[in-house]
Parts: structure tokens; sequence; C-alpha cells
């Protein structure tokens, strides 16, 4: 590749960077989806995220509403194979929303805010919240999270857990492993 290519490569970068315009006029460039963006949300996922998973599942269990599906006789509807059925009532999305806003610390949000736009949290905390929504509305425009969710869906059998046998059967090969008695040197 020639420097002329790279050159014209980097300029139709730059060209077609899209653009976000704040409430002061500023432009800002519309923040991509970096692998360091990955790793941070990935990290925040697996640590305070688990976290927040768990309150909210146990929230959604608490506030889910399992009634028996009855005919019109008051009788307990059955289903294929003589199977009890029942409605379930889940919570609202705005429900939700609201769970989320009461429950998750103001710092947790922001953090999550400063990864996708690539400022401090404290940064993060002080900016417009009107400049705020417009640049997430832009990334979120501008990102293909179809392809990314597909490609994910793809590889994540690649990465699936052990099964419960492999993980036994691997502990049991290193616990008959011998172990070699490292004697310093007289040197050392």
């Amino acid at each position: 590749m020639t420097e002329n290519n790279t050159v014209n490569q980097i300029n139709s970068v730059i060209t077609e960077m899209k653009m976000v315009e704040l409430s002061n006029d500023s432009k800002i460039p519309v923040p991509r989806l970096t692998n360091k963006k990955v790793l941070q949300l990935v990290k925040f996922v697996a640590g305070d995220g688990m976290i927040i998973y768990s309150k909210f599942t146990n929230w959604r269990q608490e506030n889910t509403v399992v009634t028996p599906a009855l005919d019109e006789q008051g009788v307990q509807k059955k289903g294929e194979k003589d199977n009890p059925l029942f409605n379930t009532k889940f919570p609202t999305v705005e429900e939700g929303v609201e769970f989320f806003l009461t429950e998750i610390p103001d710092e947790k949000i922001a953090k999550v805010l400063a990864i996708l736009l690539d400022k401090s949290t404290e940064e993060t905390e002080e900016m417009d919240f009107f400049d705020t929504s417009l640049i997430i509305a832009s990334f979120l425009d501008n990102t293909p999270i179809e392809k990314l969710a597909a490609l994910v869906k793809k590889i994540r059998p690649k990465f699936r857990s052990m099964s419960k046998e492999d993980l036994k059967q691997a502990s049991e090969t290193q616990e008959k492993a011998p172990v070699v008695q490292l004697n310093p040197s007289q040197q050392a």
C-alpha cells in the first residue's frame, strides 16, 4: 500500500466520521465502539452488572403475579401432557425503568456513560443532559448493534463454560499431576 493510499483512507475516515452538534454549537465525533470500550463494558457487566442483574431478577420475581388459568366453570385449564396452565403478569417496562432508576447508584450509571462517551466519570456527570442524550442516540444510530449481536451469538458457543463432568475431570487430572519440588541452587 502506498503512502498516498494510506493518507486517502485516513482522510475518507475523517470525512465519513459522523458528528454531533451540541447545545453550545460545538461539534464532536460520534463515539465508536472500540475494543477498549468493549473490554471496559465487559468488566463492568462481570462485576457491578451481575450484582445489578441479580437485584433486578429478584425484584422481577417478587413483582411477577402468577395465577391459575381458569376456564368458564372456574376449573384450571390444562395444556399438553395434562400440565396445568397459568397466567403470568410480569412487571411493565416502565416499572423496570423505575426500578433501575431507584436502585442503581448514580455513579454506576455515570460509569457506563463515561465508557460510552470516552470521558471521565466526573466529566460525564457535569455534561448537559441534552448533549448526552444526543451523543448516545447518535452512537446507537451509527453502531451496527444487530450485526454485533449476531456475531456474538455466533461465537458464544465457542466460549460456553465447561460441563460439570469436564470440570470435574480437569480438576481430578490436576490433582493427580506430579508435584516437582524445586530446590534453589546454592548460588541463589
